[in-house]
């Protein structure tokens, strides 16, 4: 249920920003100059009607993601859902709440503002780099992190259940999980380059097997997904302390662009309502 409720919101704040894009094309690519004259001016600036929900709702989504810090770090809701969910909404509101700022902003930056904008650009780009070194490090299913012990245990196991189940000598089994897992060498660009084609190296491993090791098509689902939990766990394992400084450094990056980007925005949203424009609805 979680899941869907997910993407239905995804595809439905997105349907609404792709939607902006096109019908209102002709305003977002008109000079600054000449956009007094365009019909739907009143609405579409920045104070208007239609603009200023965007700026609303999206700053709004960039308040409510710092509750996901706040579960991470606080008692308060230390014991609230799995940490995983938590992500998965933080993720939500830092894709979509940028790209209803950005209609918001009408393309228009200058001043403090373009400041923010680049800040808020940087900040959720970076976060699908932070998103893809925290899937690398392993985890229960609440989402708190494992120790190195934990995982080198549960990869001990792995290795046991192929032995037992599929009579797999520990030289295949290695060979098996390079072969999923791609190169051990190079730093984050190859393991997301491994990535991207592990599906690939997946098929051409199952047919393998179904040709040369007899098993039956049915047996080669689960056999590949053991197989492929204990090729990254053992990956993960080697890599544990790259990983590690590389999320480290993610942090060292992430954490200052978005604290100029929060200023900016209260001191931006501060005097829009000393100047007047206050809740429009």
């Amino acid at each position: 249920m979680f899941k869907f409720i997910k993407y239905f919101l995804y595809i439905f704040f997105i349907s609404i920003v792709l939607f902006s894009l096109y019908y209102f094309s002709d305003y977002y690519l008109m000079e600054y100059g000449l956009r007094p004259r365009h019909t739907d001016y009143k609405i579409l600036k920045p104070g208007g009607l239609i603009s200023h929900g965007y700026g609303i709702v999206g700053s709004l989504m960039m308040i409510l993601l710092l509750f996901y810090s706040m579960r991470k770090r606080t008692r308060i809701f230390g014991k609230i859902g799995a940490i995983s969910r938590w992500l998965d909404i933080h993720i939500f509101f830092g894709t979509v709440g940028p790209l209803l700022v950005i209609l918001h902003s009408t393309f228009k930056l200058n001043g403090i503002v373009s400041v923010s904008f680049w800040s808020m650009v940087l900040v959720a780009l970076s976060g699908f780099v932070g998103r893809y070194l925290y899937v690398q490090i392993p985890r229960t299913i609440r989402g708190n992190e494992m120790t190195l012990g934990e995982v080198e245990k549960v990869n001990g196991e792995l290795g046991e259940q192929l032995q037992t189940l599929y009579k797999m000598q520990t030289h295949e089994i290695k060979n098996l999980e390079l072969a999923i897992a791609g190169s051990l060498k190079g730093g984050l660009a190859g393991m997301v380059f491994a990535d991207l084609f592990r599906a690939f190296r997946i098929r051409g491993i199952e047919k393998q097997l179904r040709r040369l090791k007899g098993i039956p098509k049915n047996k080669t689902k689960p056999f590949i997904k053991i197989l492929t939990q204990k090729a990254l766990l053992n990956r993960r394992i080697i890599r544990w302390e790259k990983v590690h400084k590389l999320f480290h450094f993610w942090h060292v990056f992430h954490k200052p662009f978005a604290i100029i980007m929060y200023i900016i925005m209260i001191v931006h949203v501060g005097i829009s309502v000393w100047l007047g424009y206050t809740w429009i609805f």
